[in-house]
């Protein structure tokens, strides 16, 4: 039976990361944009799924420059993709947020996650194919953390490396990351990606 992100992958375009930047320009003009047809269309629907808006930003050498990534691991409807477009880049805690001067060299990427599978240990995943989740409890505290599929391979990362960051990134501290092997709980997924930049956002609606 088809699911919500099988409908969706067969009807993603542009619009998805349009409507981020849509979002971003209301956030910083306080101008309301009416919502994108297809958009509308998905949201009657009661389409859901899980998320992750990234903002990256174009240096003056050209290269992409990790700007904001925030979104939801659980399925949300649609239009939260406004949202979390708003909180990646004025509430990731990593960044300062993203200004009106920083907006033309900017580029969006939405991730839309599926295919959630338990991993059998820490290394049952591909790199480049799957992101990763860890949870784990030590002390009575509980740490958890993520990497979209495209983190490891985009930092040069090999399995080991991911995880024992993953741990890090959760916040643990306290010793040998290694150690803590044998008690995590990995899940693996999926992503569809979307990526539109400035320029090309521009181009679908020329008035701007």
């Amino acid at each position: 039976m088809p699911t919500d992100i099988d409908f969706m992958l067969n009807t993603l375009d542009d619009n998805f990361c349009a409507s981020c930047f849509d979002a971003l320009d209301e956030l910083l003009t306080k101008n309301k944009k009416p919502i994108r047809s297809d958009m509308q269309r998905l949201m009657d629907l009661g389409i859901k799924s899980a998320m992750f808006v990234t903002w990256m930003i174009v240096d003056d050498n050209g290269n992409e420059q990790l700007r904001g990534c925030v979104g939801s691991l659980g399925k949300v409807s649609i239009e939260s993709l406004g949202y979390y477009a708003q909180l990646s880049a004025y509430d990731d805690k990593r960044f300062k947020p993203i200004t009106a001067e920083e907006v033309p060299k900017l580029i969006c990427k939405v991730s839309l996650l599926h295919t959630y599978e338990p991993a059998e240990n820490p290394s049952d995943w591909e790199v480049g194919k799957h992101g990763v989740i860890i949870k784990f409890y030590h002390n009575g505290e509980k740490y958890s953390s993520t990497y979209l599929p495209e983190v490891a391979e985009e930092n040069n990362l090999n399995k080991q490396a991911a995880i024992n960051q993953l741990i890090r990134k959760a916040g643990y501290r306290r010793g040998d990351p290694t150690k803590l092997w044998k008690i995590l709980e990995v899940t693996r997924y999926q992503s569809k990606k979307l990526k539109l930049s400035y320029s090309d956002y521009v181009k679908l609606d020329p008035s701007i």
